[in-house]
């Protein structure tokens, strides 16, 4: 049971926090996110949120036999170094319950970057029980790379309950609109094969002048299936058009590998005439973990576009 001072002492954070949600809430989500104006990261290299969503609030040891959230004193008396990633952890936190007094705590936030970031993490955490809030976040963000991520990150968070609204949000999510395309869709089809496939068919018509943007949305509709299942993922691979099939059974490889690279190998042979694209993607998942053996997979590739393609992704 908590001691009557640490009662106390919550009661003081749950004070503070107060305070700054009513100082957020009366200047405006806009007001606040606009104070933030980091560089333009049009032309940055992005590197997308995780596909498996906001990670979980770490906790510390508690008292008896609980455990001990994060709290604002707790954040407040980190390194400065680690300060910012603590405030984002108990944003997310706080989210769960307050999502203005999550903003709030995301104001905290000392980098630019990392600030914005968090804002996008508070919106995703929200949606599912307020979407209108979570769309106000991510329309207060000025820059184009966090916006974009919010939309992105949002659309993760819908892909198990809306299909149709999770698909929707990668038109808004300019800069990861790609990332989108794959992750996204690759989440819904794990609960609504026939939406991810609509999605992927009607993009190539959509999508005309972006090979990529069509090329990531077969691939990410097999490699989250085959994540789960090899053959449900060749089957859907087998609903792909005739000219994205082969991107698709390199999802398969890729997806599957990651859990059981030899057998992913033993079943691409199964798969001919897209076999090669199979191998493909077991090197592509292999080169992290051992690039001797990735190299060897993809010099052992038949086809030689897609052994020379291999050869330098795995030489990169």
């Amino acid at each position: 049971m908590r001691s009557s001072a640490f009662s106390l002492l919550v009661s003081l954070i749950f004070l503070i926090l107060l305070g700054f949600q009513w100082a957020l809430t009366s200047a405006g989500v806009s007001e606040a996110l606009a104070q933030v104006k980091p560089p333009s990261t049009a032309e940055a290299m992005l590197v997308p949120p995780k596909p498996d969503g906001q990670k979980a609030t770490p906790v510390g040891p508690g008292e008896g036999e609980g455990e001990q959230r994060l709290t604002f004193e707790a954040c407040s008396n980190m390194a400065a170094m680690v300060r910012d990633v603590c405030w984002q952890a108990l944003a997310r936190q706080q989210a769960e319950v307050d999502a203005d007094g999550a903003l709030s705590v995301c104001a905290q936030v000392v980098d630019p970057e990392l600030k914005l970031e968090c804002a996008d993490d508070v919106a995703e955490s929200i949606t599912l029980r307020d979407r209108a809030g979570a769309e106000a976040i991510c329309n207060a963000v000025t820059d184009r790379k966090w916006r974009g991520q919010c939309w992105f990150g949002v659309g993760l968070a819908w892909a198990e309950t809306d299909s149709a609204y999770a698909l929707a949000r990668c038109a808004r999510a300019e800069a990861f609109e790609r990332f989108c395309r794959h992750d996204v869709v690759g989440e819904v089809s794990l609960v609504n094969l026939d939406a991810g496939v609509a999605f992927c068919t009607q993009g190539e018509v959509e999508k005309a002048d972006d090979p990529l943007a069509r090329k990531t949305c077969w691939h990410g509709i097999a490699k989250y299936l085959a994540r789960r299942d090899i053959h449900e993922a060749a089957a859907a691979c087998g609903r792909a058009t005739e000219s994205w099939r082969g991107t698709c059974f390199h999802g398969l490889g890729w997806g599957a590998a990651e859990r059981d690279p030899d057998g992913t190998l033993a079943a691409c042979a199964e798969f001919a005439p897209y076999a090669d694209y199979c191998q493909q993607g077991v090197a592509y998942e292999l080169k992290r973990a051992d690039a001797t053996r990735a190299m060897a997979l993809c010099e052992a590739i038949g086809t030689a576009t897609i052994r020379d393609r291999c050869v330098e992704f795995v030489s990169r």
